[in-house]
């Protein structure tokens, strides 16, 4: 809600609907905005990857990334590069594709993490930041419901994907199509 009063002290707008008040000459008189607050929960589709080593590891396909059979505890990440100093990362979920047949044994695992930047780059998980692991065969949107995080300045976040794949049936994977972040933004 914002309220924009002119110099007089005269109410100008409230809930957008504007009253001007106009001089005898046909201007207006300043405005001057006295208090403007709020927020919008907004929820952002991610899904431009960030490979370690394409086509050894993770590979990319059009529709997400892919980890091939006999594959150990290799990782991927999505960076958050919409994020704003000041929103608020509230929740996730990533959508995941297991596929699993009898002796396979195959695991997503999804954690929000914070890069802290600086001459030596560490990376810290955020508080209930994690999906329950996967392993079952099929399709999962995998949600965490994070710790509220505020992003602050010097601080980067990425979805943070592990998968690892057995070499039983030689056709064990994991896809993982992308993820949707909700936040809360000061307006």
């Amino acid at each position: 809600m914002s309220k924009i009063t002119n110099t007089l002290g005269q109410l100008i707008e409230w809930f957008d609907r504007h009253h001007a008040p106009m001089h005898q000459d046909g201007g207006v008189d300043e405005i001057s905005i006295t208090e403007l607050a709020g927020t919008k929960v907004c929820t952002f589709h991610v899904n431009a990857f960030q490979y370690y080593a394409p086509g050894t590891d993770w590979s990319p396909l059009w529709y997400g990334a892919l980890l091939g059979a006999n594959k150990s505890n290799k990782s991927l990440y999505l960076p958050l590069s919409f994020l704003k100093v000041g929103d608020i990362i509230t929740n996730y979920t990533v959508g995941i594709r297991l596929n699993v047949v009898a002796g396979d044994t195959v695991t997503a695992d999804c954690a929000l993490i914070r890069v802290n930047t600086g001459d030596s780059p560490t990376k810290t998980s955020v508080t209930n930041g994690a999906i329950t692991q996967l392993t079952a065969d099929g399709f999962t949107q995998a949600a965490a419901n994070n710790d509220d995080e505020t992003v602050a300045t010097g601080k980067q976040y990425a979805l943070e994907i592990k998968g690892t794949t057995s070499n039983v049936s030689t056709t064990e994977s994991v896809i993982c199509f992308g993820a949707e972040v909700t936040i809360t933004r000061i307006m």
